[in-house]
C-alpha cells in the first residue's frame, strides 16, 4: 500500500463542527471503513473509485462531490493508473442537523444522501470555496457564511430537505435594516452569523437569502464594504494606512490592502496618490 502523500489539515475555531483535508498527487488505496461523521470528498483530479458495503462500485471524478453518510462503510482507490487530488470535509452530525433545521424550519433525524455522487458544478465550486477560505484563515462571518451556503444546497438538492416556507412574512425588510445597523456598529468586531441571526430573529439560511435578496451582497461583503468606505474617509482625513486599516477593523494591513484593491480597484497608496 503505498502511504498518502502531500495530505494537510485545518480545524478551525470559527467553524467547530468542520474539519478540511487537501489531498494533491495521492495513489493511495483506504480499505473498507466508516466514520461516525459525514465524509464530503471535492474531487480536483482524477476518479476515485467508491466501493460500499453492499452497493454497487462508485466512481466520483474531477468536478463532483461524492456524499459518505457517517457509519456508511466504504472503500476508496485511484480509479485508473496515476494520482488523484481532492479536498475532505469531516462534518459534525449535530452542525449538519442544525443546519437542515434552518433550512426546512423543523428539527427532525440527521438528515442521509440517497447517492454516492453529486455531479453539481455549482456545490463543488462552493465547497472549494470553503475549503480555501478555511486554509487561508478567512474571515469568521465569511467562512460561517460560506459554510452554511454550501451545505444549504447540498441538503437541498442532495439530501432531500426541503425549504420552509417563507416565514415572517413582512419582517424581511426589517431584519436587513437591523442586521446593516448591527454590522456598522461593529465595523472593527468580529461577528458572526449566529449573532447576525440573533439579531434579526430569523434563521441563519434565511438570513442569508433575504440579505442578498435585497442588497445583493452577503453580509461579509457588505461588512467589508463598509469598512472600506470608513477607511477611504480614514485615508482623506490623514491618518496612515496602517491606522486606517487598524480603526476600519482589519486585522492587518496585508488584507486591508487586498480588500481595498478589490472594492476600489486601486491600493491604498494609489488612491491618496490620485
Amino acid at each position: 500500500m503505498k502511504p498518502l502523500l502531500n495530505v494537510h489539515f485545518w480545524r478551525d475555531e470559527d467553524l467547530p463542527g468542520l474539519e478540511v483535508a487537501e489531498v494533491r498527487e495521492s495513489a493511495h488505496v483506504f480499505p473498507n471503513h466508516s466514520h461516525d461523521h459525514y465524509a464530503i470528498a471535492v474531487m480536483d483530479k482524477g476518479a476515485s473509485f467508491c466501493a460500499g458495503n453492499g452497493r454497487d462500485g462508485t466512481c466520483v471524478t474531477s468536478g463532483q462531490v461524492a456524499l459518505i453518510n457517517p457509519g456508511q462503510v466504504h472503500a476508496g482507490m485511484p480509479a485508473y493508473d496515476g494520482c488523484i487530488s481532492y479536498r475532505m470535509l469531516y462534518v459534525d452530525p449535530v452542525w449538519m442537523r442544525r443546519v437542515a433545521r434552518d433550512l426546512c424550519g423543523r428539527d427532525g433525524a440527521a438528515p442521509e444522501f440517497p447517492h454516492w455522487v453529486a455531479p453539481d458544478p455549482a456545490l463543488h465550486a462552493m465547497l472549494h470555496r470553503l475549503c480555501l477560505l478555511v486554509a487561508n484563515g478567512a474571515e469568521g462571518l465569511e467562512k460561517d457564511s460560506a459554510m452554511v451556503g454550501a451545505f444549504s444546497r447540498m441538503l437541498a438538492v442532495w439530501g432531500n430537505v426541503r425549504g420552509a416556507a417563507v416565514s415572517r412574512k413582512g419582517h424581511e425588510h426589517r431584519a436587513v435594516r437591523l442586521v446593516k445597523e448591527y454590522l456598522r456598529a461593529r465595523l472593527a468586531e468580529k461577528v458572526s452569523l449566529d449573532e447576525l441571526a440573533a439579531h434579526a430573529g430569523l434563521s441563519r439560511f434565511y438570513l442569508l437569502r433575504v440579505f442578498k435578496g435585497e442588497t445583493g451582497l452577503s453580509p461579509h461583503a457588505f461588512h467589508t464594504q463598509m469598512r472600506i468606505d470608513c477607511a477611504k474617509g480614514l485615508l482623506l482625513s490623514g491618518a496612515s494606512i496602517s491606522d486606517a486599516a487598524l480603526d476600519a477593523g482589519f486585522s492587518d494591513q496585508s488584507h486591508f490592502t487586498n480588500a481595498f484593491r478589490r472594492f476600489v480597484g486601486a491600493t491604498p497608496g494609489q488612491y491618496l496618490a490620485s
